[in-house]
């Protein structure tokens, strides 16, 4: 990682324009991002809008839905969204082709997936207990999948068969009793388990090797970056800010939730905003670092994601734009409490 260091009177210039870039744009400037789902994984997206802090920064931001990573980061390359929030892997992909995307941003800082079953004896310090047990993931090469067998080899266990359903059936698998386990992420985690009697026995975010992890980020274009320098710098700082509000204002974040997620009883929204922030999910700080890219990119290669790592079109250096959410943490830090 890259130690920043200001010169006292520059940063104290610096710190001032960056505070609310609002006073040097003209009127609210245009944003588009596109998420690939709705999803409580990218709360701090919601928050910033419904807390006004892309206003607050100076720009009008309009959320739309891809649909998925792939049909996110398309329609930043397409020219219909600025930005896109997905598994950052689809920057290095599109590197390896010719392409040139970039991480600006942490979205989801850990490897927020948990494994849920009939047995509430833990996983976490005895993965043995997964001998012979049949364990639901999605379909190769999806996350869960990846994660499974990646945690599979990692831990040399023998004897497990992973049963494959497709994303939002976990719950019923292990109900009906196809599977033992199953992998799963929010709002699923919690369903299981406080409508289902089920049981969260293990989480890869507390696994010490697998977080820090960029399992969702912020990503754009530079030449975007370059056309609209303010405007990019504005929406970093306001997911800074976001993400910031969270761990300090839990019980209105989960009412912003809520409001996204209408469908979803309160005490679930609550409960798996808590799990993500417990499992520090949502950054501290959106700089993605060096360690949560190379778990990520390790995972990547695993599943033939991308072709290599470390190579010059996956590398952290080429990939990840550090100068933006170097200056939002700056800048909100210079903001204090208010």
């Amino acid at each position: 990682m890259k130690t920043f260091r200001f010169a006292t009177i520059s940063a104290a210039v610096s710190l001032a324009s960056l505070v609310s870039v609002h006073t040097v744009l003209a009127a609210d400037t245009p944003v588009r991002i596109n998420q690939a789902f709705q999803s409580l994984l990218y709360l701090p997206l919601y928050v910033a809008q419904e807390q006004g802090f892309f206003k607050q920064q100076g720009v009008e931001v309009k959320i739309s839905t891809g649909g998925g990573g792939a049909q996110s980061w398309a329609a930043v390359i397409g020219g219909s969204a600025d930005f896109s929030i997905q598994d950052p892997v689809f920057v290095p992909k599109t590197r390896e082709n010719g392409g040139k995307g970039v991480v600006v941003a942490g979205v989801q800082n850990a490897p927020t997936i948990f494994v849920f079953g009939k047995e509430a004896a833990s996983l976490q310090d005895n993965l043995s207990l997964l001998s012979g047990k049949r364990v639901v993931t999605s379909p190769q090469p999806d996350t869960t999948w990846a994660f499974m067998s990646y945690l599979i080899k990692q831990n040399d266990l023998k004897d497990v068969k992973l049963v494959h359903v497709a994303i939002g059936n976990e719950i019923p698998a292990v109900a009906a009793g196809r599977a033992d386990y199953a992998l799963a992420a929010e709002p699923q985690v919690t369903m299981a388990e406080q409508q289902n009697g089920l049981h969260v026995v293990y989480s890869f975010s507390a696994a010490q090797s697998w977080y820090p992890f960029a399992f969702s980020s912020l990503t754009t274009t530079q030449q975007y970056i370059d056309k609209n320098p303010q405007a990019a710098q504005a929406v970093v700082t306001a997911f800074e800010q976001a993400s910031r509000f969270i761990y300090k204002h839990q019980e209105e974040s989960v009412q912003i939730a809520r409001k996204y997620f209408p469908a979803l009883p309160e005490a679930v929204v609550k409960k798996a905003v808590q799990r993500e922030i417990d499992a520090k999910g949502y950054p501290e700080n959106v700089l993605v670092s060096q360690k949560a890219w190379d778990n990520n990119m390790n995972i990547a290669l695993y599943a033939k994601n991308i072709k290599a790592y470390p190579s010059e079109a996956t590398s952290y250096q080429n990939n990840v734009n550090v100068e933006l959410a170097t200056k939002a943490k700056a800048a909100v830090d210079a903001m204090g409490d208010k």
